[in-house]
Parts: C-alpha cells; structure tokens; sequence
C-alpha cells in the first residue's frame, strides 16, 4: 500500500472518530492533495474493504470497523491457489476458540447464556422438521456469540471470516441429519456447562466437537482424492 493510501486511509479514520462526515471527493482531493482520480481509486479500495459506504443519496459515510472483508478478500485469493487453505482457516479458528474460552464463558452474562439457549433450541427445530432445514446460521451464531463479549475486534473478525469463507466454500455445511443431531448434541452439552459454570467440562465438549469435525474434514479429503 503506497503512501498515499495511508494517507485517505488516515483522514478516513480521523474523520470517523472525530464523529465528522465525510466530505465530497473533490474536499479530499484538496484537503490530501490528490487528483481526484487518485481518491476515487483510493475510495473504492476503502469501499472493497468495507471502511465506507459510498451511496448516491448520502455520499461517503465511515462503516463500523471489522478486519473481516480484508481477511475475506484475500483469503479469496488464496484459495484460488490453493483450495485445500480452508483448513488452515479452520485450524486457526479452532485454536482461538479453545485458547479464549476460559476468558470468554467467565464474562458471559445470563442473557448471553440465554441468548445460547434459543440458539440450540433453534437448531434441533430445524433439525427436526420435514424436510431437515440446516442450521447454518445458528452454527455460526452459537459460536460468535460466546466471544463477542470480549469486544476483542481482531479476534471476531478473523472468527467471522472463517464462517463467511467456510460459507462460501460450502465447508460449513454438514446435510446428515445424523451428523447434525451429533454436533447439536454437543453444542447443547457446551451450552448446559456454561450455563452452570462448569466451565472445563464445556472446554472439553468443545473439544471434542472440534474433533468430530477433523474426522469429517478427514473422510471429506478422502472422498475427493479416492
């Protein structure tokens, strides 16, 4: 990134925290010194990563900051070359769930362990309904929702990005019912454990789903390779 891009990057990021809007591109222009082709680039590299939206109606406005889109779009990239680097996401993500689990389920509140609650009951619905409908944003959301009260943004981000990327790949998705009920079993074993403060028994169901899961991963690759 050239030194000119920090710089938009920079009065972006002022602007957003000094609670100023945006100005018009040409006021950029000036204020930075750039051409205005320069800053429409530069903007639509902001707008790509999701640090702002650009709308016709209420021009530039700064978004909420998360490091997922950037993680997201190069990880796209990445796979490209190399599909099989879904794993390593994987990988990651699980080692950062286990990793901050005690400092995570110590700060949940009881509407958090609620909020975990509805979840799991929301999944075996839709487990058990004709046809099976796949629980996939719930998957998603059990997990994100035990370490977003971290407020630990680089940690959800990189979390969020494995579930957008997974999502894409088709990675997250398990269609057995069997398989389904095994892991919302688990699921609901690390939901009871928090909800009583038996914080390592739920470590251990975390880890365990996370092992049924390399097994699939395993049986997954095999398949494809046979």
């Amino acid at each position: 990134m050239n030194h000119s891009n920090l710089t938009l990057l920079s009065y972006l990021a002022s602007n957003a925290k000094e609670g100023k809007s945006i100005p018009s591109i040409a006021q950029i222009s000036s204020d930075l010194g750039l051409s205005i082709s320069s800053v429409r680039e530069q903007l639509e590299v902001a707008r790509q990563l999701e640090l702002v939206e650009v709308k016709t109606k209420t021009g530039i406005q700064t978004a909420t900051f998360s490091a997922a889109p950037s993680i997201c779009l190069a990880f796209r990239y990445g796979l490209e070359l190399q599909p099989e680097m879904i794993w390593d996401l994987l990988s990651v993500r699980q080692h950062l769930e286990l990793s901050y689990w005690q400092e995570a389920v110590v700060n949940l509140t009881k509407k958090d362990v609620d909020h975990l609650v509805e979840i799991v009951d929301s999944a075996f619905k839709k487990i058990d309904s004709h046809p099976v409908i796949i629980p996939v944003e719930e998957h998603k959301e059990f997990h994100l929702a035990i370490y977003r009260p971290l407020n630990n943004n680089f940690l959800i981000s990189i979390l969020e990005s494995y579930w957008q990327i997974s999502e894409e790949s088709g990675k997250s998705v398990l269609t057995d019912k069997t398989d389904l009920l095994n892991i919302w079993t688990y699921h609901r074993k690390i939901q009871q454990a928090i909800a009583i403060k038996e914080y390592d028994l739920g470590y251990q169901a975390l880890m365990t789903h996370f092992e049924i899961l390399k097994v699939q991963k395993k049986a997954e690759l095999k398949q494809r390779f046979e």
